[in-house]
């Protein structure tokens, strides 16, 4: 029963892995090369130590499937160690091979080469006697690996190979490096020889053998302690691919399509998986995520499905994320409302985002600026708590797939309990602050949003060349400190910004408010030659915010 061959264990060490020509091949879709410097480095003192102290070294876990003949090998996990242990046996042989050249003991280096390439490097079948690689890597590593690194070539151009091709260049050139430093001087073959019979013999592995891909899965998903931590996007690549079995072109498609999906968005993807499944499924916190998929999805019809709506929404996901991406041409009035939902920073809304793009296209600006002002109301002024927010996003994207959900007004209706009432709102606004040295753009919105509202135009706040001034200064001298002792708890908040020409904000800089008013009426800018106070004190900055406050309310309001 497959249940029983996760009890199948054993503790191998590097030596015994690579004995009675068994072979090693990481599967097509699995992750690509990843280690860099800092686990050479720690792979590299554990061999020194192993050397010295001739004492076994644990190296963790690998995961092996194992097919009818015991002699050939999936890696299902442990893959990175393998390739860099192996990595280093490459430029150790290239010492051997480097002192023969140069004439140093030049036939003993020789034949210490060949004999350790054929003990970890090469396999040689008893009935064909064709001699192939110990182990074979992955789709983007695999020519690479066989045609360079095995050679022990030098690439043609190191800065056009691929990430992963680069990483396993420098990792061999980091250990010939060290190998050089260490036994180069002397030309110390035994010294060599000692450390690659450790490595052999005293690092140990935890081998546990599955038959069954299952199984192989639920170890993979839980084992990797040493390294470079699996990611969901890991997991869900190599459990996915895994449901296509022995179908190459089911994989070749799949491999294409994967790359569509992640290409530029790979540290987003596990954020993008989140929030699609959530749009289907309810909250499912990142702990839970793959386990759950992994539930659903069973059959390669599943994995194909699931692959098709991740493209999809993967393109509406880096739209989302960029108001000038080229998809807004077929709804170019979205494009302000990304922007909005962009320059707050919420995503607990794009769940709903995705259902509303595939089910309600015809309403989808109606659903961006819904997001949109109810973010600002509850997020932006509001400082309230997100995770109910997520919550309603979640529930409402379920509905809005499921059908129950067809129009704004319904949508509005089920998200009511996130739109903050007028009377909060403005009470809320009458008190904001935002400091503009992290939110220089933010203020600008929030002060073009005004403007606009008083004069009857669409000025943009990304492009006006207008520029926010402080009324009482940023840097206030001696005479304004007279009139605010404690200027930090005024300085940022909303009533004390105006917008005004650039040349005139130079003009007046700290200068007193009766000199500030009188550039303040000549300005373009209502916020500003609407000016009406004589003094600037607290109570003045208070009056003039509820006074925002109250536009405010006007402009982020839903009326349905």
């Amino acid at each position: 029963m497959a249940s029983s061959l996760l009890l199948n264990t054993a503790t191998p060490t590097f030596g015994e892995l690579f004995t009675n020509g068994r072979t090693f091949a990481v599967p097509r879709f699995q992750r690509s090369y990843k280690w860099d410097e800092d686990q050479w480095e720690e792979l590299w003192q554990d061999l020194i130590a192993a050397a010295e102290n001739d004492k076994e070294h644990y190296m963790g876990s690998i995961v092996l499937k194992t097919h009818e003949t015991r002699k050939h090998f999936e890696v299902i996990d442990g893959q990175q160690r393998l390739v860099t242990l192996t990595l280093f046996v490459l430029a150790a042989v290239k010492c051997f091979e480097l002192w023969a050249e140069e004439g140093h003991d030049a036939n003993a280096n020789k034949e210490r080469a060949q004999l350790f390439r054929g003990r970890f490097l090469r396999a040689k079948d008893a009935a064909s006697l064709v001699e192939t690689s110990r182990l074979e890597l992955n789709r983007n590593d695999g020519a690479f690996f066989r045609s360079t690194l095995l050679q022990l070539r030098k690439p043609v151009s190191v800065n056009r190979l691929r990430e992963s091709e680069k990483l396993m260049w420098r990792a061999f050139s980091y250990f010939l490096n060290q190998l050089q430093a260490r036994f180069g001087a002397e030309h110390d073959a035994a010294g060599l020889s000692h450390l690659l019979d450790a490595a052999s013999d005293k690092l140990l592995f935890i081998q546990i053998l599955v038959s069954d891909e299952m199984d192989a899965y639920t170890v993979f998903e839980t084992l990797n302690a040493r390294g470079t931590q699996l990611t969901v996007t890991d997991l869900l690549k190599n459990y996915l691919f895994s449901r296509f079995g022995h179908d190459e072109h089911a994989i070749d498609v799949a491999e294409d399509q994967w790359i569509r999906i992640t290409t530029n968005r790979e540290k987003e993807f596990p954020k993008l998986l989140r929030h699609y499944w959530n749009s289907y499924h309810g909250v499912t916190r990142p702990p839970r995520l793959f386990k759950e998929i992994r539930e659903s999805i069973k059959k390669h019809d599943d994995a194909l499905v699931l692959l098709d709506e991740l493209e999809t929404v993967s393109v509406l996901y880096s739209a989302l994320r960029n108001p000038d991406d080229e998809l807004w041409l077929e709804v170019p009035a979205a494009r302000k409302f990304v922007g909005e939902i962009d320059l707050f920073g919420v995503t607990q809304c794009y769940p709903l985002l995705f259902a509303a793009w595939q089910h309600m296209r015809d309403e989808f600006v109606a659903v961006l600026r819904m997001c949109a002002v109810i973010s600002f109301r509850y997020i932006v002024i509001g400082k309230l708590n997100t995770q109910p927010m997520e919550r309603e996003y979640v529930e409402a994207a379920r509905k809005v797939r499921s059908g129950t959900i067809t129009t704004p007004a319904q949508l509005f209706a089920s998200l009511r309990s996130l739109y903050v009432s007028d009377e909060q709102f403005e009470a809320d606004f009458a008190l904001a602050k935002i400091p503009t040295p992290n939110n220089r753009e933010l203020v600008r919105y929030v002060l073009f949003a005004i403007e606009n509202q008083l004069s009857g135009n669409s000025r943009s706040y990304r492009s006006d060349g207008a520029t926010v001034e402080h009324i009482l200064p940023e840097n206030p001298d001696e005479a304004w400190l007279a009139v605010f002792p404690e200027p930090g708890a005024d300085i940022y908040r909303l009533g004390n910004y105006t917008l005004l020409e650039a040349a005139t904000n130079r003009k007046i800089e700290r200068k007193q408010i009766i000199d500030k008013k009188s550039e303040y009426l000549k300005s373009g800018y209502k916020l500003s030659s609407n000016f009406g106070w004589r003094e600037w004190t607290r109570t003045q900055l208070n009056d003039r915010q509820r006074w925002m406050a109250k536009t405010a309310t006007a402009v982020w309001r839903l009326n349905y």
